[in-house]
Formats: C-alpha cells, sequence, structure tokens
C-alpha cells in the first residue's frame, strides 16, 4: 500500500499525499460533506451520544490502569511471568487479513466519530487522514481548525475528545452482538477446536482427518479448547487406543510417539495443527461451511477485540492520547467552576505518571519475557538437533 502511495505521490503528486521513508499520509476533504449532513441529522441527540462519552471515558481510564497494574502484580509475583503487552502488528503478533481489517475498521469508526462530534458542535473539520507505515495503515486523525476548536466551549471538546473510544466501544459491543445473534453462546461457550493441518505419517492422517475438521471430545472428555484439548491428552501415551468425536464421526485409533523436531514428550501424539480461534456453533449454518464459519468468527474477534482495546487505552492520560487532553480540558472546565489548579494539575500529572510508569514497566516484562522465550526455543532447537544426529 505505501508502495502504491509512493508511486501515486510521484506521477500524480495529488494534493493532501505527504510521502517519506517507509511511511505515506494521505489527508482529504473528501468526506466533509458527508460528515456535516451526518452530523446536522439530530444534533440533539448527537449531543446526548457523545456527552454519555464523558462517563465512559472516564470509566475506561480506570479500567486501563487497573489492567496494566494488575498485570504488572502477576508478572511481579508469577514464576512463570508472560508477556501482557503487545504491539498490534497484523501478520507478527496478530492475524494478517483479519487484523489489517480490524484496525481499519477500529481508525476509521474512531476518527469518524471525532468528525462528527466536532460538526455537531459547530467546530471546523479541515481534513480527516490516514497514515501509512509500510504496508499497514497504522492509524487515521481528525484536523480540526485549531481556532475553532480552541474556542469552542470546554464541553463541546470533552465531547470531540471522547467520541473516538466512545465509537470504539460502540463498534466492540456490535461486533459481540452480532456474533452472539448467529452463533450458539458466543463468546464463552466455544463447541469444538478446529483442525488447520495434518502431519503425515501420524494418527491423523491415517484417520483421514482434514483441514476443517472438528473435535468435540476425546473418549469422554469434551475437547471445546485448547487448553481442554491439552489437558485431554496430558496423562496419555503412545500406544493408546483413543476415539475422536469430530463433525465426521467418531475416529479411533492408537496415539503415536512424538516425532522428531515436534519437541521431546512421551505423550501420546495425534498429529494435527490447530486453529488457535475455537469453534462456536452457528444457530443457523445457512448453507455456510465450518471453514466459513471460522473465518466470520475470526474476523469479528479481531473487530471486537481490538476495537475494546483501543478504547480503553485511548483513555489513559499519556501524551498522543485522547485521555491526556481530555483530563486537562476536564481541569480547564472545573477551575472556572471554582477548582484549584493546583489540585487540578496535580491530579492530572499524579495520573500521567502512574499511567506511564505502568506502561512502561509493563513493556520492560513483555519484552523480557519474549527475549527469555526466543532463547529457550532456540536451546530446544538445538538440542533437537543434537539429539538426532
Amino acid at each position: 500500500m505505501t508502495a502504491a502511495l509512493w508511486l501515486i505521490g510521484y506521477y500524480k503528486k495529488p494534493n493532501g499525499l505527504k510521502l517519506g521513508f517507509g511511511y505515506a499520509i494521505y489527508a482529504s476533504t473528501a468526506l466533509n460533506n458527508l460528515i456535516d449532513k451526518i452530523a446536522e441529522a439530530s444534533k440533539r441527540a448527537w449531543k446526548v451520544w457523545f456527552t454519555s462519552g464523558w462517563f465512559v471515558f472516564g470509566i475506561a481510564t480506570a479500567v486501563a490502569i487497573y489492567i496494566l497494574g494488575g498485570d504488572l502484580l502477576k508478572e511481579l509475583s508469577s514464576i512463570a511471568p508472560v508477556a501482557t503487552v503487545m504491539p498490534v502488528v497484523p501478520g507478527l503478533t496478530i492475524p494478517l487479513a483479519p487484523g489489517l481489517l480490524a484496525l481499519a475498521v477500529t481508525v476509521i469508526v474512531h476518527e469518524l466519530s471525532h468528525a462528527i462530534a466536532a460538526r455537531s458542535g459547530g467546530v471546523k473539520v479541515k481534513r480527516l487522514g490516514i497514515i501509512f507505515i509500510l504496508a499497514l495503515p497504522i492509524g487515521a486523525f481528525t484536523e480540526p481548525d485549531e481556532t475553532s476548536f480552541n474556542e469552542a466551549p470546554h464541553k463541546t471538546k470533552l465531547r470531540i475528545l471522547a467520541a473516538g473510544s466512545l465509537a470504539n466501544f460502540a463498534t466492540a459491543a456490535l461486533a459481540v452482538g452480532l456474533l452472539s445473534v448467529f452463533l450458539l453462546g458466543y463468546p464463552s461457550t466455544p463447541s469444538a477446536v478446529v483442525v488447520q493441518g495434518i502431519i503425515p505419517h501420524t494418527l491423523a492422517s491415517s484417520l483421514g482427518l482434514k483441514g476443517g475438521y472438528l473435535i468435540y471430545a476425546i473418549n469422554n472428555t469434551r475437547t471445546n479448547t485448547l487448553t481442554a484439548l491439552s489437558s485431554a491428552l496430558a496423562s496419555s501415551r503412545p500406544g493408546q487406543l483413543v476415539t475422536l468425536v469430530t463433525n465426521h464421526g467418531n475416529l479411533t485409533g492408537r496415539l503415536g510417539a512424538v516425532p522428531p523436531g515436534y519437541g521431546d514428550s512421551d505423550k501420546g501424539f495425534i498429529g494435527i495443527y490447530l486453529n488457535s480461534m475455537p469453534f462456536f456453533a452457528p444457530r443457523l449454518y445457512l448453507g455456510l461451511s465450518v471453514p466459513a464459519w471460522l473465518q466470520i468468527e475470526v474476523y469479528g474477534f479481531w473487530i471486537w477485540f481490538i476495537n475494546l482495546n483501543v478504547g480503553i487505552f485511548n483513555a489513559l492520560p499519556i501524551p498522543m492520547l485522547d485521555g491526556d487532553q481530555f483530563f486537562k480540558e476536564l481541569v480547564a472546565m472545573l477551575k472556572e467552576k471554582g477548582l484549584s489548579l493546583t489540585i487540578g494539575n496535580g491530579v492530572v500529572y499524579g495520573l500521567e505518571a502512574i499511567s506511564i510508569g505502568l506502561l512502561f514497566a509493563n513493556l520492560i516484562f513483555s519484552l523480557s519475557v519474549l527475549l527469555r522465550n526466543a532463547n529457550n526455543l532456540r536451546r530446544v532447537r538445538k538440542t533437537s538437533r543434537i539429539l538426532r544426529q
């Protein structure tokens, strides 16, 4: 995408396109008329909606600090700490296609909401833009008229600043709501694990398992999650007779041993790759296959997950996030109502210090865990190569 924008910029030189090394920023007024029409449709309803964002934003800030603080305590007290804060990078930390779509939805609804809140409050909007780094649309922005924004009442500014997170929460609720309509018990009661691939010359290949098969149970133990399946195999041994309950009937065979290159374990081995997303049975299949429904679930999950997390952590009072400006604007409004500026600033800067400290501490712990895991994986691979020689 960035390469395409570079070519367009080089040959066409369109207005609003800014190019740099590895990034591209495109801003346009093309949506301004549409945003004006939406904002003018019902100003009273928009005012009520965006005012509710104040309270939602405050709750999100408390939740974000609680999550970061709780994660840090778990990391400090855990014998085997895990990475709790991860950057969202499609294709690296999250699936590529679902991640890109979820990010696009997240930034679009976030910035459109800012723009609609601005226009419904009488603040002019210059342009809307999107930011690409390499091929990834990593962000978007609404560019309000600075003079118009600064002259707006404090309440209007607070509505504009809270609007982005409010839209993300609404999108997350819509995604999980739609999934709940079509799926049975989403997101708390998965039905089965999904076979993604088969390892040749194993029990799975001999039984004819294929990608897209569902495994509901092993013997009499339900395996509706990866954890449940691992627990079912925890005490198994090679040669043990097992029955796999699948969407293609019951398949019976004997577990094999773990082949070289697939780890060091004396447990029984089925020989399957599993999708990390469990399968949630739809209320009506509507003629769609299991893989098709799984894709719907995966895309819906990531739209819900990323919108929810962006909405929460955008409320943190950290510079460059909406939360920082929101709380400073709130203090400015309360100052006019008699709040001591010293107290107000003390609260804001205290929240900033706590938020930044917790975020960096979690990032440092997560990075150290990832590096430790990478080193351990290299040692396991090296040992496995030596044993096979």
